[in-house]
C-alpha cells in the first residue's frame, strides 16, 4: 500500500482487506476524504470502504473479560491465518510448484509465489485459485495459457 505518511493517490489500485468478501482483495481509491483517510471501492464486490493512514487512528481494541474477571486479549486476524497455514502445510506433500500465472492448480497444492512465499491453494474456479498464505489469504489468477 502507500507509504505511512502518505494517502494513495485516487483512481490508484490499492491491496486491502475487503471487508464484504472476507479476503485481501485490490480496491480502488475513490476519494480522500480527509488528510488522513480514503474511501475505497472492491473491484469484486464493490463494497465501499474507509482507508486510514496507520498513525492517523487512535482507537484500541478491546479486550475481552470472562465471567470469572480475568481480561484475554483481542485476537489479531494474522493469528488465524498462520494456524490454518500450518495445519494446511503439514497436510501437504512433495515440493511446492513455482507460482506461474499461465499454470493450472488444483487443490491442496502447494505453490512458491515470488513475493507472499509458500501458499496451499484452497480453491479453484476456471480462472483463478484461492491460496492460504502465512499472512492471510489471497485470490491469485491461474489457467491464463
Amino acid at each position: 500500500m502507500a507509504s505511512e505518511e502518505t494517502l494513495p493517490p485516487v483512481a490508484r489500485k490499492v491491496f486491502a482487506e475487503c471487508k464484504k468478501c472476507g479476503v485481501d482483495r485490490y480496491h480502488i481509491v475513490i476519494a480522500h476524504t480527509s488528510s488522513s483517510a480514503a474511501k475505497l471501492q472492491c473491484e469484486v464486490c464493490n463494497a465501499k470502504s474507509v482507508y486510514k493512514l496507520e498513525g492517523a487512528s487512535k482507537k484500541k481494541k478491546k479486550s475481552v473479560k470472562a465471567a470469572d474477571g480475568t481480561e484475554t486479549p483481542p485476537k489479531s486476524r494474522k493469528t488465524g491465518s498462520e494456524k490454518r497455514w500450518r495445519e494446511l502445510r503439514d497436510k501437504t506433500t512433495g515440493s511446492a510448484a513455482a507460482y506461474n500465472m499461465k499454470a493450472a492448480f488444483l487443490p491442496q497444492t502447494s505453490i512458491q509465489h515470488p513475493k507472499f512465499g509458500l501458499g496451499i491453494v484452497v480453491g479453484v474456479t476456471p480462472q483463478s485459485i484461492q491460496v492460504v498464505f502465512e499472512d492471510g489469504e489471497r485470490s491469485l489468477v491461474h489457467n491464463r495459457g
